[in-house]
């Protein structure tokens, strides 16, 4: 009886109070509040493009063009013909050194040759008359001779007076001076070639079969524009104590490097006409290790399992599981869950 009580009366109150629900009241949220609900994401559009991958070494710039000169013999710097900085070609002499004793030599041979030549002739007029014997004719024409080879011996020793170029470049340095002592155990100059420049590296035996000539370099130098070149040659022997063969790179001509300055090489060891790729942050992985993205389908973020390559810079090779043309998350891919419904922001 109580409880009928309490019922009368609670209708009565809600009745009072006008607390009958519309007929058409919503029981569940309106679009416009699912809308709101809704993850906001950006999207991208994967697209085929050349892909590029490199990895990285540390070089050697070397010239075989790059020669220490030193004098034949000694004496004192006379004079000093070229400047450092200038250009000299191959023979052209560079200075002259004090050989004056051995010129004074080659004048007395030079005299002691003419009386020789002159005694030989008088011998063979003689002979020819009949008159004295072969051997003093013999005797004459050994001597003529032996003058004639210490005179050319002495002639190389005059040129060795003067200090030449030992091809065509550039004096880098002058050591010597004027009025100071040069001898065969010192340089006095030093002269260069810039034109015939390359670089050598040491690359680990890891890409043995992935480097070879002609494959695409980039030489990359602080502070300097990046120049491309190609493998010149691939060394055939492992070094044992490192595990690293030898690769040779030519040097663009123009570029401003010099001998004995490190160089990064930047080695293209995989290139594809026509690959995608996405931006490593949008490589995701389920609990399994295995790799995925997101895509979108009827406004849900969906789960796309991928197979993906080598990176290069920022950027991840997909081998399988996107397709040109295929939407994916980019902006809030790390936010999102399996099905939750997302929003595209333009």
């Amino acid at each position: 009886m109580i409880r009928t009580s309490l019922f009368l009366s609670t209708v009565l109150l809600l009745t009072a109070c006008g607390g009958s629900a519309p007929e058409n009241a919503p029981t569940s949220a309106t679009p416009a509040a699912a809308a709101s609900e809704a993850r906001k994401v950006t999207t991208l559009q994967a697209t085929a493009a050349p892909f590029d991958h490199f990895f990285t070494v540390q070089g050697n710039v070397e010239t075989d063009r790059l020669a220490q000169v030193f004098p034949m013999t000694q004496g004192t710097v006379l004079r000093i013909r070229v400047e450092e900085g200038q250009t000299v070609q191959k023979g052209q002499v560079l200075m002259d050194l004090d050989n004056e004793a051995v010129a004074r030599n080659q004048d007395e041979l030079d005299t002691r040759l003419t009386l020789a030549k002159d005694v030989l002739a008088r011998q063979e007029r003689l002979w020819e008359q009949g008159i004295g014997t072969e051997v003093q004719l013999l005797e004459a024409r050994t001597n003529v001779k032996a003058l004639e080879e210490s005179i050319a011996a002495f002639s190389e020793q005059v040129d060795f007076g003067k200090v030449t170029a030992p091809f065509a470049g550039t004096v880098d340095r002058i050591f010597a001076k004027e009025g100071g002592m040069a001898s065969p155990m010192q340089p006095v100059a030093r002269v260069m070639d810039l034109d015939d420049m390359y670089v050598r590296a040491k690359v680990s035996d890891h890409y043995v079969g992935k480097v070879e000539a002609g494959q695409r370099v980039d030489i990359a130098m602080a502070g300097r524009t990046t120049r491309t070149s190609a493998i010149s040659r691939v060394g055939r022997y492992i070094e044992p104590a490192n595990r690293t063969f030898e690769i040779v790179v030519p040097v663009p001509e123009g570029t401003e490097l010099l001998p004995n300055e490190f160089a990064a090489l930047h080695i293209n060891d995989l290139h594809l006409d026509s690959a995608i790729s996405l931006p490593s942050g949008l490589i995701l992985q389920n609990r399994e290790g295995l790799d995925f993205v997101y895509t979108i389908q009827e406004g849900k973020a969906v789960r796309q399992p991928v197979q993906i390559g080598p990176a290069a810079d920022d950027r991840v090779l997909i081998l399988k599981g996107v397709v040109p043309g295929m939407t994916i998350i980019d902006r809030g891919a790390g936010q999102v869950v399996e099905g939750e419904a997302v929003q595209i922001m333009r």
